[in-house]
C-alpha cells in the first residue's frame, strides 16, 4: 500500500514480533513501523477486541498521518 503512495498501518500481536521485523528487513524497510499487541486476540470478544483496537488507534493515527 505504501508503494501504491496509500499510507498503511501494520498491526500484528507480538507473538510475531521476530516475523514482522524479518519481513520489514528482507523488504529493506528496517525501520517499518509496526504496531504491536499482546497475543492473542482469537478468544477476545467483539467488545474487548474494539478495547484493544481503542487503545492501539493513537498509534495508528500517528503512523497514517506521520505526526
Amino acid at each position: 500500500m505504501e508503494k501504491a503512495g496509500l499510507p498503511s498501518a501494520t498491526i500484528c500481536t507480538d507473538r510475531f514480533i521476530p516475523t514482522a521485523r524479518g519481513m520489514a528487513k528482507m523488504w529493506g524497510a528496517e525501520d517499518y513501523p509496526t504496531i504491536f499487541t499482546e497475543h492473542p486476540i482469537e478468544n477476545l470478544d467483539r467488545d474487548q477486541l474494539r478495547q484493544r483496537a481503542e487503545g492501539l488507534a493513537t498509534e495508528v493515527v500517528t503512523i497514517l498521518t506521520g505526526s
